[in-house]
């Protein structure tokens, strides 16, 4: 940015100027404390004759300064004056952001700058000069404005045709005309310097911090400062220090107004503050200036029933403050009172100003030229602050982000009874200290699709103590996520689906698991010891039933009886192991998740069947057997050459558990396999199903082959101590 902050401040305090080393107190920066004494930083004398050194924080005054809130006059109190037609005028003929862009930057500029006595004095001791100087203040303003605004004036034509450079030559005399010009803040603009802001034979800190707004604000204020310190001879002994604080927010959600029940508004802050200290040693005369502008907005933007801002209340203090080498520090104060409206049209720009009250000035010292600068300086208050509360607008407009529906009874909550109706009270609340709120509440239909049931009426109003009722009759036959949705809209902020809808209470969830595993034998028709051996072959059902509930803590969890059923397929064979055998265990769902709705649909469940107790009988008949085969089965407990052993082992767990025991979860709490992917089934009980074939072959000695399907439905009626599904 083209040196903004130098002629920014400049122009901002064209109507006066006045000396000391001070700085006006912000009324809302921390660092800033009247009790304390500071100095500003200075430059070190080896420092070059022109350099911009790093960004130092001037920090404030050493002398305490009164705060920016006026006293009462003479008589105790403050008196209200007619506000002239005049200034009047400025506020209501601004009809565009280009025409608001234009007045502010000729009132602050080239309007002021040669107004009355004194400026006349300076525009004949600028000479021919003066002219382009005028003008290449109003441009340079204009760039500033813009910055500072963005795509709302973006497209604005500039307010003056200027030659090229002007400001930036060099003025045959400046330290002449900055030791004697007019008090009205000529010597500053006369020091007009390069774009870069450097000057030959000063050192320039300059600077910028943000200052914290409201987290629950939308808005930006920062406070800048710009020191200029002589450090050759011919500049020794000058010193001039810019300090600007500018910026403010609006609140993201109304509020109650204490002063009127039932009304909300959104508060807001701006401030706009501006201190110049500067001290001039010429021909060895010292001569000290000082000059402070100050306005402080408190706002209140009005909300109507359509959640729409109406227009912003403004109060505002005004400062004045001025002294020097030629007169003693003083100040004057001042109240003004607005309303504007920010036109949506044009980016929050102020529109239809009313209820303009003005309290008199305090002090002699606002003089005409001075008051009309600091009219401006309102008037720019308002266009900054208008884009802020739009932007404000835009939050507590967003569904859900202020406010959120309450139902009662709440929602899934209420059993389903096929056709019985059901009324429900409909309140608003803000977030937070949940506030009641009165308001409209439109688009009530029935979910999950029109005709699902029947809600009535379509829309209805509630009142501090008295909420809308909408009935809700349900359908002949149970739908999941039945029951209705709503919209809400208020002062407070809107509202609307997913936390405006009401369900029934859904049923609870079952898992049901069903696996068929069939192994088919490992026949040996000539081993090594001559005879015929059949093993292991066997044919496994396995069926769960597992109502799930769903813990605190979101999971889905539960346990049920499984059931299991084994066949042997093992040939009859000299030496036979049949694994065969039928009971129940007890089958976990571990934790998981479970997401019903259309968008998106996933079902994560851990499962952990339990082990199967199938028995592994071995029977050999031939009395031929050989001696080693004897001894290998007398290491197995058979006796002899025609017995049977029987022990657990294999079967359905055994080819279930080792296809997938690398994939086994082992944390605490939560064992088991995990099985994603489901396929979600519509029109039905049925919610999801996952179906998985597996190879289960031991290292190809035998064709094994599982297939596993997993379904999860919906229980006839909610199982005690269950959550309904989310």
């Amino acid at each position: 940015m083209r040196f903004r902050i130098l002629f920014f401040l400049a122009l901002l305090t064209t109507a006066a100027c006045g000396g000391g080393d001070k700085h006006l107190p912000s009324s809302n920066p921390p660092e800033y404390d009247p009790t304390k004494l500071y100095t500003a930083p200075a430059t070190p004398p080896s420092a070059p004759a022109t350099s911009v050194a790093k960004p130092i924080d001037p920090g404030p005054s050493p002398i305490q300064l009164p705060p920016l809130e006026p006293g009462p006059n003479e008589k105790g109190e403050w008196k209200n004056v007619p506000v002239s037609p005049e200034s009047l005028q400025l506020f209501k003929s601004v009809n565009s952001p280009c025409e608001a862009l234009s007045k502010i930057v000729q009132g602050l500029g080239s309007t002021q700058l040669f107004a009355g006595k004194d400026g006349q004095a300076f525009k004949k001791l600028l000479g021919a000069q003066a002219e382009s100087i005028a003008q290449s203040l109003d441009q340079q303003l204009f760039e500033n404005f813009k910055a500072l605004l963005g795509p709302t004036i973006a497209a604005c034509p500039s307010p003056t045709p200027v030659r090229k450079s002007s400001l930036d030559e060099p003025l045959r005399a400046p330290r002449l005309l900055l030791a004697t010009g007019p008090s009205n803040s000529s010597f500053q603009l006369a020091q007009a310097t390069s774009p870069e802001g450097e000057r030959e034979g000063y050192a320039i800190t300059k600077g910028s911090v943000n200052i914290p707004i409201p987290s629950d604000a939308v808005g930006k204020k920062s406070r800048e400062w710009r020191i200029e310190e002589g450090n050759s001879p011919g500049t020794a002994g000058d010193r001039k220090a810019f300090t600007l604080i500018n910026g403010g927010y609006a609140k993201k959600c109304p509020t109650p107004d204490p002063g009127e029940q039932g009304a909300y508004v959104v508060e807001g802050d701006y401030e706009l503050s501006l201190v110049v200290d500067q001290t001039i040693n010429y021909s060895n005369m010292i001569r000290t200036e000082y000059n402070a502008r100050s306005i402080h907005a408190t706002l209140k933007g009005r909300v109507g029933d359509d959640a729409l801002l109406q227009y912003v209340d403004l109060d505002a203090s005004l400062v004045i403050g001025r002294g020097g080498t030629n007169a003693p520090t003083s100040f004057a104060h001042q109240h003004q009172h607005m309303r504007f409206v920010p036109d949506r049209r044009a980016g929050g720009m102020p529109s239809q100003f009313s209820n303009w009250s003005v309290t008199e000035w305090d002090s002699a010292l606002a003089g005409e030229a001075q008051r009309d600068a600091m009219n401006m300086l309102l008037l720019a208050v308002t266009v900054f602050s208008g884009p802020f509360y739009l932007a404000a607008e835009g939050e507590w407009t967003t569904a859900n982000t202020c406010v959120e529906i309450v139902f009662n009874p709440p929602t899934k909550t209420k059993k389903f009874v096929p056709s019985e109706s059901t009324p429900v009270k409909v309140e608003l609340k803000t977030k937070g200290k949940q506030d009641v709120v009165p308001a409209k509440f439109k688009e009530a239909k029935e979910k999950p699709r029109e005709g699902n049931g029947r809600v009535s009426p379509r829309e209805d109003k509630s009142e501090l103590n008295r909420p809308a009722t909408f009935t809700y009759q349900a359908p002949a036959t149970k739908v999941q996520h039945s029951g209705f949705r709503v919209s809400a809209i208020s002062r407070a902020g809107v509202a609307e689906p997913k936390e405006g809808e009401w369900e029934l209470a859904p049923s609870a969830y079952v898992l049901e698991f069903k696996s068929h595993i069939v192994q088919e034998p490992l026949n040996l028709p000539n081993p090594p010891f001559g005879m015929f051996m059949s093993s292991n072959g066997f044919d496994a059902h396995v069926q769960a039933t597992v109502p799930l509930r769903r813990r605190d803590d979101g999971q889905w969890v539960g346990e049920g009886v499984m059931q299991y059923a084994t066949r042997t397929l093992t040939q009859p064979a000299s030496c036979e192991i049949r694994i065969q055998g039928a009971g129940a265990t007890t089958f976990h769902v571990n934790g998981g998740s479970i997401s019903s709705d259309p968008d998106p649909f996933a079902v994560n469940l851990i499962i952990l069947p339990g082990q199967s107790g199938e028995v592994a009988e071995t029977h050999c008949t031939s009395g031929h057997t050989p001696q080693k085969l004897k001894e290998l089965f007398a290491s197995q407990g058979v006796q002899g050459g025609e017995a049977h052993v029987a022990s657990k082992g294999g079967g359905w767990s055994g080819a279930f558990n080792f296809t997938r025991f690398k994939t086994f979860k082992w944390e605490r709490g939560r064992q088991g396999y995990e099985i994603g992917g489901w396929t979600p089934v519509r029109d039905s009980d049925v919610i999801a199903r996952k179906t998985m074939t597996v190879n289960c072959s031991t290292m190809g000695m035998s064709a094994c082959r599982e297939e596993t399907t997993l379904t999860l439905r919906l229980a006839d009626e909610p199982a005690s101590g269950t959550s309904p599904p989310q």
